[in-house]
């Protein structure tokens, strides 16, 4: 369990990194300067690892582990979760992912301690394990057939996501109770505003 300390900062560059340098005589415990992976300023809220701690690709224990943070190294926090996740962006590369799909996710059962007011990090819809998403990039329809001409039943804006249930040809029937909307509404709509996170593999084909 992470205990939030007051720390005083200063921060140097050095390439995409910044060093955290506590000053503050009770964090004794601390080396002299802690590795960030990221650069910052100083009204973010960082993590801390005191310990070796696992780093998920989704938060939620049963997700794969994506990396490891060693001991003494930090992160900027980046949103977290109602049940106490903290995500953070890590710097690669991510092309298609949107939203809270970019970030790295650590559970507040490991051993760290937090710079900065936790309670200014927005809390923030997380992806689950197991489950395949259609990453929405657009404002996109959702109609009642997997036909443009169907009904319209509602609508999911740019930036969100949803399960996916089923396929058929360029349609995807989405579960918006699995997405940030969290309505208990299935729709269908068309692949090309999407692009897909988790393993295409378990999505239902349906001729």
């Amino acid at each position: 369990m992470f205990s939030a300390i007051i720390l005083s900062v200063i921060s140097a560059v050095s390439g995409l990194e910044q060093w955290f340098i506590p000053h503050d005589p009770h964090d004794s415990f601390l080396p002299d300067s802690v590795r960030i992976m990221q650069p910052f300023d100083m009204e973010d809220c960082l993590i801390i690892s005191l310990d070796s701690i696992a780093v998920f690709q989704r938060p939620d224990s049963c997700a794969a582990v994506w990396s490891m943070l060693a001991a003494f190294e930090g992160a900027v926090i980046s949103g977290r979760t109602v049940d106490g996740w903290l995500g953070f962006d890590p710097g690669v590369a991510q092309a298609a992912n949107i939203g809270s799909f970019r970030l790295r996710w650590i559970s507040e059962d490991e051993n760290f301690v937090i710079e900065g007011e936790l309670d200014s990090v927005s809390v923030i819809w997380g992806p689950k394990a197991g489950i395949t998403y259609a990453m929405i990039y657009q404002d996109s329809p959702l109609f009642a057939e997997p036909d443009s001409l169907s009904m319209v039943i509602d609508s999911i804006p740019s930036g969100s996501a949803a399960g996916i249930i089923s396929r058929t040809g360029d349609w995807y029937l989405l579960d918006l109770k699995e997405s940030p909307l969290e309505d208990s509404i299935q729709g269908w709509i068309s692949s090309l505003p999407v692009s897909i996170s988790g393993d295409p593999d378990t999505i239902q084909m349906i001729e």
